[in-house]
């Protein structure tokens, strides 16, 4: 069971959806010589939101079928949406890394998904170690910057998260979530003007986040205290 966390480590460890990780990186099914491959796995992601245990046996026969790692990223995922998290992180890592994991895009969005996991059951490094090697096959992407931010900040590597998120919002200056994440980095430092400035940009540009305005308590509250809330 995922053991609930602190404030400060819940919007860090929040599972992107899978599907909505392919959109981020805009990723096409060239690594597959079979077109239908990337819209089969779209519907294996889809189904495994709400039927996973159905998805996880479509996964098993698309296997059979010499269906490759795109089966496999279905079995992975159907495991995560399964309770399986960190069983299906470990499948997607080791996949990201296999001779026919596909071209550059495809192996990154593998990498993607793997850290997402991770994250989600708070195994930061693991979600670094993912992102580390994602960055070296696409650096400066501002989707991996921000997921190894999240990763960092797991570790209570504050300092080196604000860098990854700075050069997140040097690509996305209106990233919303990157700037409440930098504000928090910034909090965690006792940097508050700079933190106040980020979660303002923030609010302007969504002044109906909840997370945004839970954010600019927490600074308040810092402010207070003289250290950061728990």
């Amino acid at each position: 069971m995922i053991r609930p966390l602190p404030h400060r480590f819940a919007q860090f460890t929040t599972l992107i959806p899978f599907a909505l990780l392919a959109v981020a990186f805009g990723t096409q099914a060239q690594a597959s010589p079979d077109p239908r491959d990337q819209a089969r796995l779209q519907a294996c992601i889809t189904k495994a939101e709400t039927k996973p245990e159905e998805a996880l046996e479509d996964g098993f026969v698309w296997r059979s079928q010499s269906g490759g790692t795109f089966a496999e990223q279905c079995i992975a995922i159907a495991r995560i949406e399964g309770g399986d998290i960190g069983g299906g992180a470990e499948r997607l890592t080791a996949l990201a890394s296999a001779p026919d994991a596909g071209d550059l895009d495809q192996r990154v969005l593998i990498m993607a998904r793997a850290a997402n996991a991770w994250l989600m059951i708070e195994d930061f490094i693991a979600a670094q170690k993912v992102l580390d090697a994602a960055l070296k096959l696409k650096p400066g992407e501002p989707d991996l910057l921000l997921d190894r931010a999240r990763a960092k900040a797991g570790q209570g590597k504050w300092a080196e998260a604000q860098a990854d998120l700075t050069a997140c919002l040097s690509t996305r200056p209106l990233d919303v979530l990157a700037l409440r994440l930098r504000a928090e980095t910034l909090l965690q430092q006792k940097s508050y003007e700079a933190a106040e400035l980020d979660i303002a940009q923030a609010l302007r540009l969504a002044p109906k986040d909840v997370d945004n305005w839970l954010v600019r308590g927490r600074i308040q509250e810092a402010r207070r205290l003289g250290r950061a809330p728990d």
